[in-house]
């Protein structure tokens, strides 16, 4: 049974780079993918917990290695989203109102 991930989320991110570069240490993971090194180990960590990745720890670096790679991407994509209409330049014209406040 494929893993369910969210479309756009961290893990997706993660999973998607695990995918195309091997060996790959933490480090390396947050620098390339611009998180904080906190952030990044809490969510290898929430993977590995899952079964989906390894981390390999050595006396100066942590290794990151993808267990499996079956994954099933959940979500919109930015294409598929529904664009929301601004109404830029269409302004209605003031109404002529009467009283006090409207001189």
């Amino acid at each position: 049974m494929p893993i369910e991930v969210l479309f756009g989320s961290l893990e997706e991110r993660i999973l998607r780079y695990l995918l195309e570069t091997y060996p790959v240490t933490t480090a390396q993971l947050a620098r390339d993918l611009k998180i904080a090194k906190p952030r990044l180990d809490r969510a290898v960590k929430g993977l590995s917990l899952r079964g989906v990745v390894e981390l390999e720890e050595l006396p100066d670096t942590t290794f990151v290695r993808l267990l499996r790679q079956d994954f099933s991407f959940l979500g919109y994509k930015e294409s598929q989203r529904r664009r929301v209409k601004s109404s830029r330049g269409h302004r209605e014209e003031a109404k002529d109102v009467e009283g006090p406040m409207f001189g």
